[in-house]
């Protein structure tokens, strides 16, 4: 399955296919996000990081899912995020990946473009908090069947560490920036702040690629 024809034009699109006037350089002038690529996938510093470590790892063509990425045998997305994982648990310790994976049918994500959270923070609050929220959690053996999430063209959350994979499948609309809600629940965000257009963390973004650019440097780490 290779990646729709259809591109929302949101900013991820227009910032991946090299549209100079985006939401990030509009909010970063003169500043770069990438923190590693290939001409398939990206990993970039969320534009208001929640936490120092809160990057996104994206495909560049647009996916409306890491599920629709994977699942393409000519992307290298599932390689290149197995081998970004690798290098930021050395840099920043354990994490948390979580997802809104939309479809061409049901839009359901922010924004459709596939991205993946990735964020130094344990699994447990999220698996808790999305429970007690009132969906339904599955347990997936790995990629491959995240990879499988595609086929029935439903929007899904994911929450994984990168061995343990929950996900579910909204029967209702959740608040705008769900899984952004729940992992700030888990450090004391207030859910008015998780918004990323109305609470920008300069700082945490700048120490990000301060901590990326050290630990890769320390490490010799090469993806």
């Amino acid at each position: 399955m290779g990646p729709t024809e259809f591109c929302d034009r949101s900013d991820l699109c227009a910032e991946f296919s090299g549209t100079a006037d985006t939401e990030f350089s509009r909010t970063y002038p003169r500043t770069g996000r990438y923190l590693a690529a290939t001409a398939d996938s990206v990993a970039v510093v969320d534009l208001s990081p929640l936490v120092v470590g809160h990057v996104l790892v994206c495909p560049r063509m647009h996916y409306f899912s890491a599920a629709q990425a994977i699942a393409d045998p000519e992307c290298d997305f599932k390689m290149f995020l197995v081998g970004f994982l690798k290098i930021y648990a050395d840099i920043f310790g354990r994490f948390v990946i979580l997802e809104h994976g939309s479809t061409e049918a049901m839009r359901s994500a922010c924004i459709s473009h596939a991205h993946l959270h990735v964020l130094p923070l344990a699994l447990e609050p999220m698996v808790e908090r999305m429970t007690d929220d009132g969906l339904p959690l599955s347990i997936l053996d790995g990629w491959q069947e995240v990879a499988g999430l595609c086929i029935d063209r439903l929007p899904y959350y994911l929450a994984s560490d990168g061995e343990r994979f929950f996900v579910a499948r909204p029967q209702r609309r959740m608040i705008s920036q769900y899984l952004r809600v729940v992992a700030g629940a888990s450090i004391a965000i207030p859910p008015e702040e998780c918004d990323w257009a109305v609470v920008v963390r300069r700082e945490l973004f700048h120490r990000t690629i301060h901590c990326w650019a050290t630990g890769v440097a320390t490490e010799g780490a090469v993806l």
